[in-house]
């Protein structure tokens, strides 16, 4: 066969189609699951909401709010003051001021745990990450105003609101030296990310929001257009089997790289106990997509062999092709080779069915994924029983090639 017929205009093109789907396999991971999981309001909720009854997370709170709490209320100072009025001996101030200080401290921090396990910080939990949605929204759409906004190659996150709230509890509580902290405006933001890109970012994220929740639907699409153009199908579907397990397995590791550097970058502060507990919880979904989509791709490339033209993948088919014919022989006359003029768009047919079954779930995981296969599996076997034709020639071929051949014995 010659080059020219090997490469016709077809075949160019399901080249050409496959190339740019695998370029954007992976970015189509991880813009969907940017798009249900930081621009879908309700399942960001949903996903850092659980985050508020955390220990870790808890713990975390609590000890950074204290600290910003104490640094500003110097509660030594203000006992040394009180007991130099009643006491005029100074050496007895001085001895009393250090435990007094050290106990009122310690009420204010028992106050703050209080508060952060209470239900009051649950619906502040949530109110906040709600503005904070609402804000990266925001700023990745150009405003540059609100709770989270954009200073310089900075996206910061204005906390004003939640430290107004605890500084109220800690009045409510007795602790009246509350109402008199300052805290200063730079303090009261958190860096929530820098980037020279940010401009980039808002960019593309203004292009690509559009389609962002239909990326995988495209993709698929995609490689399944690259499938009806190839002229080998089988080797088609092997291929695109392994982009998607690779795919997979490229994302997952990006993830464990990824809390790797987070966790180490937050070594040694307060929020050090909640860090795992934190990327493990924003990054739960896109986990389980690249775990499943690793799993979809182990089942097209055992598709992709099955149908191919290797002697292992024929024999099987042999194999289940006689027992197909078998089953098929018991079945009523009407229903025997219904299917046999329209096997081939059926069979797509129960693949698109499949393929928008696991891209339109919830969560697309690897529980998922299995009885999707399965699904499907016990779908296209239905098919291919109801496509095979009535043939009592090939029943008795059929029954002949299991039986053995009697040697024929020669007249006396």
């Amino acid at each position: 066969m010659s080059e020219s017929k090997r490469w016709g205009g077809r075949s160019i093109a399901s080249l050409i189609v496959f190339i740019l789907a695998v370029i954007l396999t992976i970015p189509a991971l991880v813009g969907h699951w940017g798009h249900r999981t930081i621009i879908d309001s309700g399942r960001y909720i949903e996903t850092v909401g659980p985050l508020a009854t955390s220990p870790e997370v808890q713990e975390a709170v609590a000890k950074a709010i204290s600290d910003a709490v104490l640094e500003r209320v110097d509660t030594e100072k203000q006992v040394d003051g009180l007991l130099s009025g009643l006491f005029p001996d100074r050496p007895l101030v001085q001895g009393l001021a250090g435990p007094i200080s050290a106990g009122i401290n310690s009420a204010i921090t028992a106050l703050i745990d209080r508060f952060v396990a209470s239900d009051a910080f649950q619906k502040l939990w949530l109110t906040l990450n709600t503005q904070l949605q609402r804000g990266l929204v925001a700023v990745l759409s150009g405003e540059t105003n609100g709770t989270v906004r954009l200073e310089g190659d900075k996206i910061v996150l204005d906390i004003s609101s939640l430290l107004g709230d605890v500084q109220q509890f800690l009045v409510n509580e007795g602790i009246t030296a509350a109402a008199n902290i300052t805290i200063p405006e730079s303090d009261r933001t958190i860096v929530l990310a820098e980037s020279p890109a940010l401009a980039q970012i808002r960019a593309v994220y203004s292009l690509t929001s559009p389609i962002l929740e239909w990326f995988p639907l495209l993709i698929a699409a995609m490689f399944a257009l690259s499938i009806a153009l190839a002229r080998r199908r089988a080797r088609t579907v092997v291929a695109t089997g392994i982009v998607l397990l690779a795919s997979g397995v490229i994302v997952w590791q990006g993830l464990l790289i990824g809390e790797g550097v987070f966790v180490d970058q937050l070594a040694g502060t307060v929020f050090e106990p909640a860090s795992t507990v934190f990327w493990n919880t924003l990054f739960a979904y896109l986990l389980a997509g690249v775990k499943a989509v690793a799993l979809i791709g182990v089942a097209v490339i055992v598709a992709g062999w099955l149908s191919g033209r290797t002697s292992s993948a024929r024999f099987l088919r042999g194999h289940v092709s006689r027992g197909l014919s078998q089953i098929s022989s018991r079945m009523p006359a009407g229903l025997q080779g219904s299917l046999a003029g329209s096997i081939g768009w059926v069979r797509w047919v129960v693949y698109a069915v499949g393929v928008l079954i696991v891209m339109l779930a919830d969560v697309m995981s690897p529980s998922a994924v299995l009885w999707t296969v399965a699904l499907t599996a016990g779908l296209i076997t239905l098919v291919e029983l109801l496509a095979v034709q009535p043939s009592s020639d090939a029943a008795n071929t059929a029954d002949a090639a299991d039986t053995p051949t009697p040697t024929p014995v020669s007249p006396a």
